[in-house]
């Protein structure tokens, strides 16, 4: 989990800084290319007025008569500048969004990312049985031993110890369940357990499992080292 979220992070470090190598390539580009049109609307306003004066001399007139004002076309040299309608605008705007998303899910993958791994693990860690026995006296069967909740994890309300019993056949005989004698298991805390099964016929084996107070199983590990047998006396 911990690796996921480096290499989430790492590529949304990488993503972030090329875009924005890209937004200022192309801001500086886009300042490039306005500043190429001013110099050269600039240039051909003076040759205008140069190529004008030298090209048409001033009439002889005897005497002094004023010309009709004429208004200038709407649209000419000096008209007010149209709106930009440049397209890299919007583009830039995504880019930036793009760019925002990816720095957040970055830093909910790094920040987020390790403290969600221990969650999970934590929850994940079985349940260590240490000790188990079994006694029968006539048809009732007597299970017994002792878990450990390991340092780390997460505490278990009301769990429970299922003892399931199985006949020489391999057929499955009769089942119990009992509460562990500490009501809640917190980390690193140890607690006995005995199921009191009734039985009728041979049995031959029993397998012993557990869950928690909303009836999921918890996986365990087995501390001991033998497996036990269970028999008729």
């Amino acid at each position: 989990m911990s690796t996921l979220s480096l290499i989430v992070s790492l590529v949304s470090i990488a993503l972030a800084a090329a875009m924005a190598v890209l937004l200022a390539r192309v801001r500086r580009e886009e300042q490039q290319r306005s500043a190429a049109r001013v110099a050269v609307l600039r240039g051909m306003s003076a040759t205008d007025f140069l190529s004008e004066g030298e090209s048409e001399p001033l009439p002889q007139v005897d005497a002094f008569e004023p010309e009709p004002f004429e208004a200038p076309e709407i649209g000419g040299l000096f008209s007010a500048p149209e709106p930009s309608t440049s397209p890299w605008r919007p583009r830039l705007a995504i880019a930036g969004l793009i760019v925002a998303v990816l720095a957040v899910i970055g830093s909910v993958a790094v920040f987020r990312g390790p403290s969600g791994a221990r969650a999970q693990d934590a929850a994940a860690a079985p349940l260590e049985l240490l000790s188990l026995e079994h006694q029968q006296n006539g048809q009732v069967l007597t299970v017994t031993g002792r878990v450990r909740n390991p340092r780390g994890a997460t505490a278990m309300p009301s769990p429970t110890a299922t003892v399931f019993v199985f006949g020489a056949d391999g057929s499955f005989l009769t089942s119990g369940r009992a509460l562990l004698d500490v009501p809640t298991l917190t980390a690193g805390t140890e607690s006995g357990f005995a199921v009191s099964i009734p039985v009728n016929g041979v049995v031959a084996r029993y397998r012993v499992s557990f869950r928690d107070g909303a009836n999921h199983p918890i996986a365990h590990i087995d501390r001991r080292n033998g497996a036990p047998v269970a028999r008729n006396q």
